[in-house]
Parts: C-alpha cells; sequence; structure tokens
C-alpha cells in the first residue's frame, strides 16, 4: 500500500484542532440530521456502500448520511487533511495500521458507553476483530473487514508444473522450491508487492523476527532473524522466482499477472478475491502463509475500525447509522455479504452462507480461512508511530530485495529513525 510522507505532517496541526472540538455531543433539533460517513473503495465498492446507507434511508426518515470517499492510497491523508482544517467525519472508517495514531489525535470518540446502554452483544464478533478496536481497555468502533491476508494459488499454473496445493503446514523451504518449480521461461513462481511491512511480516515471522520487540517500544526490523528473511526474498529475486517489476507493482498489476498464469503465487487480501473472481476463467485457491522454524502464525490476520468521531455534534444519529453499518442487529454485514465484498466480521453462519458460493473459486474460502484465522494467523504489532515506521521500512524494501542493499545495512540505517517514532508515540 502507498503511503504518503505528507500525512506526517498533518498530525500535529490535526492534533490541535481535533482536540479542540472536543466531544460535542448536540444535535440538530429540526428536520432530518445529515451525519457525514467517510470510507475507502473502487468502483464497486463505492456502489456497495451506496447500497447500504439507500437501504438505512429507506428504514428511516431522520437521519440523512453523506458519503466522503476515495481511494485508499488517499484516504487517510484525506482525513488527516480534513482534521487539520477543521472539520472531521461523523462516522469514518480506519485501517487499523493507523488506529493508534488516529487515537493519539483524540479523532474517535469510545463507544463503550453507547453499547452498554443499548446491550449491542460485541462477544458475536470474532474476538481479534474487537481487539483491534480496542485500546487500553476502552471499545473504539465496531469491527470491519475481519480477515487474514491469503497466499493465492493458481490452479492452472500449479497443475501445468505438476505441483498440489501445499498443505497448511508448509514451511518457507518448500516456498522457494515450488517457486523454483513454477518458474518456467516467462512464468514465475511467486510476486510480492513492497508497498508496506504487511508484506514482508509474514517471512520475517517465520523466522523468528518481528517489527518491534514483545514490548511494542523497540524497532527490531535489523536482527539476524528479520535480516534472514529479507534476504531469502533477495535471493529469491536474483534467481529469477521473482519478476523485476514486482517489486514495483501496483495490485491490480499483480491480479493480471496472476489471473493470465503469468505468476503461481502472490499474497492477497480478502478484497482481492472479488476483483480476481471477476476475471472469466479464474481458477485459484487461497491458503496460509508458509511457516518456519519459530512456528505456524505467520499469517496476518487483521481487522479495521469503524468509529464515531469525536468531534462529531450528532453522536446519537452516528451511533444509530453505525449499528445499522456494522451492529449485530443492522443490515450492513448481511449487505456487505451478499455483494462479497470481505469475509464476515461476526461469527455466524448465516453470513459465511451468504458470502462463501461454492460454485465460485476459491472453492475453499469458508473453511481455509477459519483454519488459518485459528491456527495460524497473527495480530500484527501495532502501536502508535506504525505510520511513521512503515512510511521508513517501505522504501528501503526494494533496494533489498532487488539487491541494490543489504538488508543489514538498509535496516540499520532506518533504525535510530524507526526507534525515535517509537518513542515519540508513547
Amino acid at each position: 500500500m502507498k503511503r504518503t510522507v505528507c500525512a506526517l505532517a498533518l498530525f500535529t496541526c490535526a492534533l490541535a484542532l481535533v482536540m479542540a472540538g472536543g466531544d460535542a455531543e448536540q444535535e440538530q433539533s429540526e428536520g432530518p440530521i445529515t451525519i457525514d460517513y467517510s470510507f475507502w473503495g473502487n468502483p464497486v465498492a463505492i456502489g456497495v456502500e451506496r447500497d447500504i446507507i439507500d437501504a438505512y434511508h429507506a428504514m428511516q426518515d431522520d437521519v440523512r448520511v453523506a458519503p466522503i470517499v476515495s481511494g485508499y492510497s488517499d484516504y487517510h491523508t484525506m482525513l488527516l487533511t480534513q482534521m487539520a482544517g477543521g472539520s472531521s467525519p461523523d462516522v469514518m472508517r480506519i485501517d487499523s495500521y493507523f488506529f493508534q495514531d488516529f487515537l493519539a489525535l483524540n479523532a474517535l470518540r469510545t463507544i463503550d458507553d453507547l453499547v452498554d446502554r443499548d446491550n449491542v452483544d460485541t462477544s458475536v464478533y470474532y474476538p481479534q476483530g474487537i481487539t483491534e478496536n480496542t485500546s487500553d481497555g476502552e471499545l473504539y468502533g465496531l469491527p470491519w473487514a475481519t480477515s487474514v491476508l491469503y497466499m493465492f494459488i493458481n490452479l492452472d499454473v500449479f497443475e501445468d508444473a505438476g505441483i498440489p496445493v501445499p498443505d497448511f503446514d508448509w514451511t518457507v523451504d518448500d516456498f522457494v522450491e515450488i517457486a523454483r518449480q513454477l518458474t518456467d521461461g516467462d512464468r514465475y513462481g511467486f510476486a510480492i508487492g513492497l508497498g508496506g511491512v504487511s508484506s514482508i511480516l509474514p517471512f520475517v515471522w517465520a523466522e523468528g523476527g518481528d517489527l518491534f520487540d514483545e514490548s511494542r517500544e523497540r524497532f527490531t526490523l535489523n536482527e539476524p532473524e528479520a535480516v534472514r528473511a529479507l534476504d531469502r526474498l533477495a535471493e529469491m529475486y536474483a534467481e529469477g522466482l521473482i519478476p523485476e517489476d514486482s517489486i514495483t507493482a501496483q495490485t491490480d498489476t499483480l491480479t493480471r499477472w496472476f489471473v493470465n498464469g503469468q505468476i503461481g503465487m502472490r499474497m492477497g487480501a480478502v478484497s482481492e478475491i472479488l476483483s480476481t473472481q471477476a476475471v472469466e476463467g479464474a481458477r485459484f485457491e487461497v491458503i496460509n502463509m508458509p511457516t518456519g522454524p519459530a512456528g505456524n502464525r505467520t499469517t496476518v490476520y487483521k481487522s479495521n475500525i469503524v468509529g464515531i468521531g469525536s468531534a462529531s455534534q450528532n453522536v446519537e444519529a452516528a451511533w444509530d447509522f453505525l449499528k445499522f453499518l456494522r451492529g449485530p442487529e443492522g443490515q450492513g454485514e448481511e449487505l456487505y455479504m451478499i455483494a462479497k465484498r470481505m469475509s464476515p466480521a461476526i461469527d455466524d453462519q448465516r453470513y459465511w452462507d451468504l458470502y462463501a458460493d461454492p460454485t465460485l473459486y476459491p472453492r475453499n474460502v469458508e473453511g481455509n480461512s477459519k483454519i488459518i484465522a485459528a491456527e495460524y494467523g497473527r495480530l500484527l504489532p501495532l502501536t502508535g508511530g506504525w505510520l511513521e515506521v512503515d512510511n521508513l521500512v517501505a522504501p528501503e524494501l526494494q533496494g533489498i530485495v532487488s539487491g541494490a542493499i543489504s538488508a543489514e545495512d538498509a535496516m540499520n540505517r532506518i533504525a535510530d529513525d524507526a526507534q525515535a517514532a517509537l518513542d515519540r508515540a508513547r
């Protein structure tokens, strides 16, 4: 994912302005209340959100929802820009990567009081989603898109090479050997986008490394285990198992290569299942990331947050819409599942029945997703300063994988700045 360093410069200005907004809760007194709802999405995703908003409007006349939308790469910068300008949406979606950074801006109000008052049963959500919506014991939103980052397997490429789909206990060594067997002429075994830390953490975890230490207070991507994992990716690139353009490719390019049979494996989010299914004849499966000496939990398992802006003057209206959008009694989850926008965040089989169509690839998405989440998924070490650290690490990854600089030298040269970012966030 593309990061913009200019977003960081907005934090200080946004902090003062958002905090000045306080927790005002004065509702408009006459006529329908209009609230702003911000989210990211492509044209297909925007259509799904529009359907949900229309369904909400159809059930009541008191609240009108005005969407604020952008593509993902610009979305969080857009929010920060709004905050720096003294405004903030009533309801906003935030990627969990940036949750702590937005909390530092006092961007969200806690919703514990509203949940308790209305007896909203948060136990129905997958617990990882609630974990990533909670800070210091307080709940700031309801989960959206609680899912894993899969390894996508092109079944045609695997069958052509005579290789079976790997078992869940496949290792990083198995992965490299499979990539080697799949590589043939213009076909490559694996492609990786290097837009952020989450793309390389599964390999780092497999070797026993991590981005931070257990306290999430010390930068550790320059330690031997992490360096070894990054060196392995560089070795794969040097051997020709990864296409040259992969390290600068955007998501749509990786999807095109994958469905055209130019690559056998790639990492992909749940949102990319839908775009891959849209290509006629695409046959693929989704599995966990390879394991390693350090254990099985090497697959990123994450959620996102939909919460209420701390500066909102329409808290009751915002909460009513949030319950419809993400609450267990609302219609939002069902509409997302019908559109196959994402896999369920609520642990209820009826949502899986809507989402997982056994006639479409990946045909094992329900079973595999549940196994991966339970046995192979791992939450990111999210903390304040993540955005700044990610902006430091991401530009170095291309040089590492391409062989322009060693992993040790690259991580050591940013280590002090990354540590400073963590220290500032505490």
